[in-house]
């Protein structure tokens, strides 16, 4: 399935291919890192659990389309 997650700060989605909503969970926590780190910069990072919640919470998935 494809999950993706809208950044709160500049609403640019980030998007990954998972098996279930955990290991999703865990794509987009590491996507986000790298966008903070490459597009964010100067923002501080906020604390795992809480961007854990908030990417569980806003994340939206949709079947993939079978080929």
């Amino acid at each position: 399935m494809k999950y993706t997650f809208k950044c709160p700060a500049c609403g640019q989605p980030v998007e990954v291919e998972a098996e279930n909503d955990d290991e999703a969970v865990d794509k987009l926590m590491a996507a986000g890192d790298v966008h903070q780190k490459e597009v964010h910069a100067e923002m501080p990072p906020m604390p795992q659990d809480q961007m854990r919640n908030m990417v569980r919470e806003q994340m939206t998935k949709e079947e993939s389309q079978a080929a």
